[in-house]
């Protein structure tokens, strides 16, 4: 049964304190400089200085809310999960009152890094059943609170606005290195044998040629501009075997992508209408046809089948 009380931080002794402070100081300031490496050994410096019990100490949050953040803003977001994990197992099953939401919600911020809405709104609801209210959430984006409440649930729509809001505050925005010389040489490769196959309409082995292309890409993907290209391919050999679901997934992650605008890619809007038509989402449909239409007019209908254009004619007046 959890207490009411609160659980009162083991405090350490003021040299230690000053010591781990002075640690987070340096871990900053090497984040700051662009020392990535430097940074995030530094910060796990002064974690590896607390003494157990690690998680409630005077100075485990602070350092646990930097080593997870500076995680994130290096693109090592998995190596933040057993940190997260191990935190919120801690409070949990404290037997004391948890008043401190942050790795709730630090942990639904993780899952949105790699890539994972589901487990996101699974910790922020969770936050919320911790007592969290809108000031816990008030030093992120607004986006996470409306998930909590439940004021967006789509995981399209998820991953579309945190795309959107790491884009522009490059700090935040999903890191990643550079593919080397040979990774692009692989992805070339298979791609150049998938489009051979596409284009004797072997689309299935296609598919199966693009996906080992697109496995060669780290997480998150949709930093990367060759992703785009492979799941935009991916996706229109889905769309011609009528897997319309498994399309529907493609054309959304093209979109999402940060490094190519797919908003701006006529044939990436066609195909996302389309297989949105599909999926019966008739009203998202309408929209994202109408931006086909709008980029290129009625001829990059013309290939297709007549009803995604009968379609939007019936619902818009088009010039």
């Amino acid at each position: 049964m959890m207490k009411n009380e609160i659980q009162q931080a083991v405090p350490l002794s003021p040299e230690l304190e000053d010591k781990t402070f002075a640690i987070q100081g340096e871990s900053f300031l090497l984040l700051q400089q662009g020392n990535k490496e430097e940074a995030v050994n530094k910060i796990k410096e002064a974690w590896d200085l607390l003494p157990e019990p690690k998680f409630n100490t005077s100075c485990s949050d602070t350092i646990l809310c930097q080593l997870v953040e500076t995680l994130a803003q290096v693109g090592r977001h998995a190596e933040a999960r057993p940190f997260l994990d191990k935190w919120m197992h801690d409070l949990e099953n404290s037997g004391y009152r948890i008043i401190d939401t942050t790795p709730f919600i630090l942990s639904g911020e993780n899952h949105l890094y790699a890539e994972d809405p589901e487990k996101a709104k699974a910790e922020f609801y969770r936050a919320l059943r911790h007592g969290a209210t809108k000031r816990a959430f008030s030093d992120k984006p607004a986006l996470y609170f409306d998930i909590a409440t439940g004021k967006i649930t789509d995981n399209y729509e998820i991953i579309a606005l945190f795309v959107k809001e790491t884009a522009k505050d490059p700090k935040k925005a999903p890191a990643h290195t550079d593919l080397s010389d040979e990774v692009i040489e692989q992805i070339e490769e298979l791609s150049e044998s998938g489009n051979s196959l596409f284009d004797t309409e072997d689309y299935v082995n296609a598919i199966e040629v693009w996906q080992q292309a697109l496995s060669l890409i780290p997480h998150p993907q949709h930093t990367y501009a060759e992703s785009q290209w492979l799941e935009t391919s991916i996706g229109d050999a889905y769309f011609l075997v009528e897997e319309h679901g498994k399309a529907l997934t493609c054309f959304h992650n093209a979109a999402a992508n940060v490094e190519e605008n797919g908003y701006e890619n006529p044939f990436i809007m066609l195909r996302l209408g389309q297989t949105l038509w599909e999926n019966n989402q008739l009203e998202a449909a309408k929209e994202y046809l109408l931006r086909a239409y709008m980029f290129e007019g009625a001829e990059i209908f013309e290939n297709d089948d007549n009803k995604y254009f009968d379609f939007l004619a019936q619902h818009v007046r088009l010039e």
